[in-house]
């Protein structure tokens, strides 16, 4: 067994098919065909069924990728370690963000990093947060930044800071100035209950904002009147500043998006609704120096 033959299983499985897996891997399919025959000859027993172009995983076949999966992590994180240790400061490191957050993080955070580490080749992901969660258990990804809570305890974070959810409201709304000023936030607070008849623009279950939102409404016994999905942020609070409903946004979030109508914004719940801006990585991951001077990087663009 090598580590070339676990990457070649663990793509066939991710793949389905050998033709993606082929070219997944730069090899031709006749050679990972065969590859996987002779495999499958040594070891006595099938890992894959075919069905047609489709190739679904045994029972020994899902054992043999689980461990393989351990493996290449245990690898990557040698291969890391080693690099650090020898001081030639070439490397790879893998980011990730919110699709959202990216677009003001990403050219906050890297330009600085790259004059720290020229020799660091970074490659960059986009995704939902517990999308982004599947990518660093994966070891697709070094370190993801975005909201809590995490969700696996396999993932270990560090705290960039805290920002609050507050509601994006239309300056032509009837409760505009319906508002308190409350110590604890920037912000006018409102009661939510005012706006149950309103209609909400809120994004899909697998997104942070969308989770918080559920979570104030469960709290207040609200069944949003839901005129709108979409993954958008941006879309979300260019909607509700023209009025179109009305939307939860990170507050951080609306001070890089560029509008021609400012909302209204307003702190909502018992208390301002926080939460913490997180840079995650694997629990068990080794981090070479230059990945936490990454993390350094990024707490000081908040």
């Amino acid at each position: 067994m090598d580590f070339k033959e676990l990457q070649y299983i663990t793509s066939i499985a991710r793949n389905q098919n050998l033709t993606k897996a082929s070219q997944e891997l730069y090899v031709s399919q006749p050679s990972l065909s065969k590859f996987l025959h002779n495999l499958e000859k040594n070891i006595g027993i099938k890992l894959f069924n075919r069905l047609g172009n489709k190739f679904v995983l045994t029972y020994a076949g899902e054992r043999y990728v689980e461990y393989a999966k351990r493996i290449l992590l245990i690898k990557k994180d040698l291969d890391d370690e080693i690099n650090d240790i020898s001081v030639l400061r070439d490397g790879r490191l893998n980011i990730a963000f919110p699709l959202t957050r990216c677009s003001y993080m990403a050219p906050a955070i890297l330009p600085e990093f790259k004059m720290a580490h020229p020799n660091i080749k970074v490659n960059l992901f986009e995704a939902s947060s517990n999308d982004l969660e599947k990518l660093l258990l994966n070891g697709k990804v070094d370190i993801a930044i975005f909201n809590g809570p995490i969700n696996h305890s396999d993932l270990a974070y560090e705290i960039l800071g805290k920002e609050e959810i507050v509601l994006v409201v239309s300056k032509n709304h009837p409760l505009v100035n319906s508002g308190k000023p409350i110590k604890e936030s920037r912000y006018p607070w409102i009661d939510i209950k005012q706006f149950k008849n309103d209609s909400f623009i809120l994004h899909y279950s697998e997104q942070r904002t969308e989770q918080i939102a559920n979570q104030i409404f469960n709290e207040k016994k609200i069944v949003p009147q839901v005129i709108l999905r979409t993954h958008s942020i941006e879309c979300a609070v260019r909607l509700a500043a023209l009025g179109f409903g009305v939307c939860f946004v990170s507050e951080n979030h609306i001070k890089h998006i560029s509008l021609e109508t400012n909302p209204a914004l307003f702190s909502v719940g018992d208390f301002p609704t926080e939460v913490e801006l997180l840079a995650v990585y694997r629990k068990d991951a080794y981090l070479p120096q230059y990945a936490r001077d990454y993390i350094s990087i990024a707490k000081k663009c908040l």
